[in-house]
């Protein structure tokens, strides 16, 4: 689809009104690649494997599976299924798993939202490398159940299948036994109630709620228990921040998602414009959402729906507490001109989302901060 087709007021001076007003505005990221790079943003990021999700997907509950976001580190393996196996060692009882015998386990679902570390940073200012699902298939506790349980082991490292030949091995990060059992990791066979696609990680891929994306192993074919934590590459160096502690920086790994917030879509409505978007993050039930149109001078509480609204009536709360909620907002006294947008989630525990990044921080990952939006409204 062409500028002019997705944005009717492309070629609109600003000084004229539009005989048929626009059905959506487009929000401009303020800040990072998107903003300096402008259409050629989305070309760029796919030169390093970063696919944002598109904005018919940037609203409601669920994500769809065509378009989800991408966030590649190796090139996509060809598995065959019918001679995959998955191994588990360092564990009580080593052994392997068929498809067939992981599909014969008892299954759960999760759905949480999956996002990069670095999404929305001072680079990716656009923050659309996020998205939620639902996720199926045995847990990891109930694969180790069937390996005896997890004998010594304290740490868990996983491995894909996506080696580059002869440069590097596969994909690979590691959590303790501790982190995967608060947020009830799962090995994922499903999305959205199909099979898992190949840029998604078929035939299984690790989900754990709660923690950013990089532990989200694709094409996963090892899990490998350990007596210590895993220090391969992307635990000790790259998906790191330093933080200063008593007066030093020191280099810490990434992990549980803070509370956020975005506005994701402007839409036309009887008597105004819709701004939707979501919350999520920070372990804490969410309180309320506030929306700002006019750079931070004012705020107002926006209308919140939990993910118990959308899946309460089918599972259990703890498959869904790494949900995001979904807020509207009508915005009826809209002027014509340029407006700064954001919104900003506040925890029921008093937590309120960053305006800025801590001080005490330095990195690309884990920024919480209010992320700010540009839309011209036409006259």
């Amino acid at each position: 689809m062409s500028e002019t087709a997705s944005n009717p007021t492309a070629l609109a001076p600003r000084s004229v009104a539009l005989a048929q007003p626009p059905k959506e505005l487009t929000l401009r990221p303020v800040e990072g690649m998107a903003k300096w790079l402008g259409p050629f943003a989305r070309f760029a990021m796919r030169l390093v494997s970063m696919v944002e999700q598109p904005l018919e997907n940037m609203s409601g509950p669920l994500s769809p599976v065509k378009g989800y976001f991408r966030r590649d580190r190796h090139r996509h393996p060809r598995v065959d299924p019918e001679t995959y196996a998955l191994r588990v060692t360092g564990v009580a009882r080593p052994r392997s798993f068929t498809l067939a015998e992981l599909r014969e386990l008892p299954w759960e679902e999760r759905v949480l939202v999956m996002e990069c570390a670095g999404n929305g940073n001072h680079v990716m200012g656009s923050a659309g490398l996020v998205g939620q699902a639902r996720w199926s298939g045995p847990s990891l506790a109930t694969v180790l159940e069937a390996c005896g349980g997890p004998g010594e082991a304290t740490h868990f490292a996983f491995r894909g299948l996506d080696p580059v030949p002869l440069v590097r091995r596969g994909y690979h990060y590691g959590l303790s036994m501790q982190e995967l059992d608060q947020a009830r990791a799962l090995l994922a066979l499903e999305m959205n109630g199909e099979p898992l696609p190949r840029p998604r990680g078929f035939p299984v891929r690790m989900v754990v709620p709660g923690i950013y994306s990089m532990s989200h192993v694709k094409w996963l074919g090892h899990i490998e228990g350990k007596t210590a934590p895993h220090m391969g590459i992307h635990n000790r160096w790259v998906f790191t921040n330093k933080e200063r502690r008593d007066g030093k920086w020191v280099r810490v790994q990434a992990r549980w998602i803070g509370l956020k917030s975005m506005i994701t879509r402007c839409q036309r409505i009887d008597g105004g414009w819709r701004l939707t978007g979501w919350a999520w993050g920070g372990g804490k039930e969410l309180d309320r959402v506030e929306i700002t149109t006019d750079g931070g001078q004012s705020w107002r509480t926006a209308t919140l729906h939990p993910p118990g609204e959308y899946f309460g009536g089918e599972l259990p709360p703890e498959s869904f507490e790494h949900a995001w909620s979904v807020f509207d907002f009508h915005w009826r006294d809209a002027e014509a001109g340029s407006h700064l947008l954001a919104s900003r989630a506040f925890a029921t525990d008093g937590t309120a989302q960053l305006m800025d990044e801590d001080p005490e921080v330095k990195g690309h990952f884990n920024q919480t901060r209010v992320k700010w939006r540009e839309v011209d409204v036409p006259g």
